[in-house]
């Protein structure tokens, strides 16, 4: 019996020590609570791209289908009707831009999922034997114009030529993977017809579902190497409605980072790294030297100079470091005791003069 002759609950007997005990958190195998923080800022980073905000609007597509005798599973065509609608509000979006080049389109269609992952289901009803489905879907036009209309602006030609890609085991479907990659170096204008051989190395893991969230993760590490030295790396986690979509999303997202940098190697510019540059008199002197007794040079410009001393010339006009090396290996000018240090990649060559 309780205060005042009232009997006492049994729920009321328990003690602190035999209420229900807090969630411990993640056990061994479960998704770490730093990955559901960053899947959480993820989705307030879309909701920021909410219809209304700046460069992202809402388009609606609807597609339908049947099953088929080649379905795997019953939610194959629920899946068909989905991919449909979201093709469907991304031609909408296309046809705001205006007339677009064949391969532009083609490209762009190719990829819908990248553009389409952030999507709202606004209805669902049976079609027959099928089913129907209409989405909204908020993509970013202020990027698929970018996208659209070519990339890059930059007049030099890129650096680099892409020999490949090349996907882990589980980066799958690797074709549609290393396409998209493919896809969006070239958007960026980081290669071209001609150029270093350059390679792509992409490592793909799906984390599986986020707690809290109807989202699934996965993480990612592509990697651009040309002649055994890394010239740009991305690694980062991607957050979509499934595996695949999460893996497309963060491999476009990391791709889109290497393609950036990529883009700043540009052909017929080195950067010229230069220790033992003191008194200034011998740099004056290797500037001069070098407009009027390498072939091909139009131009040298001082890019950085840092705290040990070392600066950083950009030369104009030269194919690449070796071409350069090999100019400078040759130089015979008054008052120019250039050494070739080392050649720190295709674009980028080190010497020190004496």
């Amino acid at each position: 019996m309780g205060r005042g002759g009232l009997p006492v609950r049994p729920w009321a007997r328990r003690g602190v020590a035999n209420l229900p005990k807090p969630d411990p958190g993640p056990q061994d195998g479960a998704v770490p609570r730093s990955l559901v923080v960053r899947a959480l800022a993820w989705l307030l980073g879309a909701l920021a791209l909410a219809p209304g905000a700046a460069g992202a609007q809402p388009f609606r597509g609807a597609g339908t289908s049947s099953p088929e005798a080649k379905d795997k599973t019953p939610t194959a065509a629920r899946a068909r009707a989905l991919d449909k609608a979201r093709r469907a509000a991304l031609e909408a979006a296309l046809a705001e831009l205006g007339k677009l080049s064949k391969s532009a389109r083609k490209s762009i269609l190719g990829n819908t999922s990248a553009w389409t992952g952030s999507y709202r289901v606004l209805s669902e009803r049976d079609a027959g034997d099928g089913v129907a489905i209409e989405v909204e879907v908020d993509i970013d036009l202020a990027r698929l114009r970018k996208r659209a209309e070519g990339g890059s602006t930059t007049v030099a030609a890129p650096l680099f030529l892409l020999e490949g890609v090349d996907a882990g085991a589980s980066c799958e479907p690797k074709t549609t993977l290393a396409a998209r990659i493919e896809d969006e170096l070239e958007v960026a204008g980081a290669v071209g017809s001609e150029g270093a051989a350059l390679r792509v190395t992409v490592t793909c893991a799906s984390l599986g579902p986020v707690p809290h969230t109807f989202e699934h993760a996965a993480h990612v590490a592509v990697v651009a190497s040309s002649g055994g030295r890394t010239i740009a790396s991305a690694e980062l986690d991607g957050f979509a409605k499934s595996p695949q979509e999460a893996l497309t999303v963060a491999v476009g997202e990391a791709a889109g980072k290497i393609g950036a940098a990529l883009a700043l190697h540009r052909r017929g510019r080195v950067l010229l790294r230069v220790a033992g540059g003191r008194p200034s008199v011998k740099l004056r002197r290797l500037e001069r030297a070098l407009l009027q007794s390498v072939m091909g040079v139009n131009a040298v410009e001082l890019a950085s100079l840092d705290e040990r001393g070392v600066v950083v010339f950009s030369v104009l006009g030269v194919a690449d470091a070796p071409a350069l090396a090999q100019a400078l290996s040759s130089l015979q000018s008054p008052g120019v005791q250039a050494s070739v240090t080392a050649i720190e990649g295709p674009d980028v060559l080190a010497i020190e003069l004496r």
